[in-house]
């Protein structure tokens, strides 16, 4: 076998990590690996890019994130005129998403550089839509 092509397991040696940590990463980040049947395959150059193009600055405290969500029920067609709503609502009010996230502590506006991603997951037994819209923290 080439050694510049690794497994899972030489994969976690070559990063000293355990394989429920690289596994947790393949999820979690975008670590460059490719699945060929059932196995993972790794280029060790690949991953050499991948860990010099990381910055510490990226990962945040778990204790430090700071969530506010909102669940609604309902059929698609339904939650589509959610989705409207909450958009229109954010659009008239100064791109302020307090208006629809009532328990935020704070006005939080959209600035005008940001990003939308759409993406569909399949994760043990859910699977999701989501609509992100997102931008790089802001100096308070």
């Amino acid at each position: 076998m080439n050694n510049d092509i690794l497994n899972l397991e030489q994969a976690c040696e070559f990063l000293g990590v355990s394989e429920k940590t690289l596994i947790k990463l393949l999820r979690e980040e975008h670590i460059p690996a490719r699945k060929i049947g059932r196995e993972w395959r790794f280029s060790k150059e690949a991953l050499i890019k991948w860990i010099s193009a990381g910055d510490s600055t990226n990962y945040i405290n778990q204790n430090d994130l700071y969530i506010v969500s909102k669940d609604i029920a309902g059929a698609p067609g339904f939650l589509f005129d959610k989705i409207g709503e909450a958009i229109v609502a954010i659009k008239g009010n100064d791109n302020n998403i307090k208006l629809v996230l009532k328990e935020l502590d704070k006005d939080i506006k959209i600035p005008q550089n940001t990003s939308l991603r759409i993406s569909y997951k399949q994760q043990r037994e859910v699977e999701k839509l989501e609509f992100k819209i997102f931008w790089g923290l802001r100096e308070a």
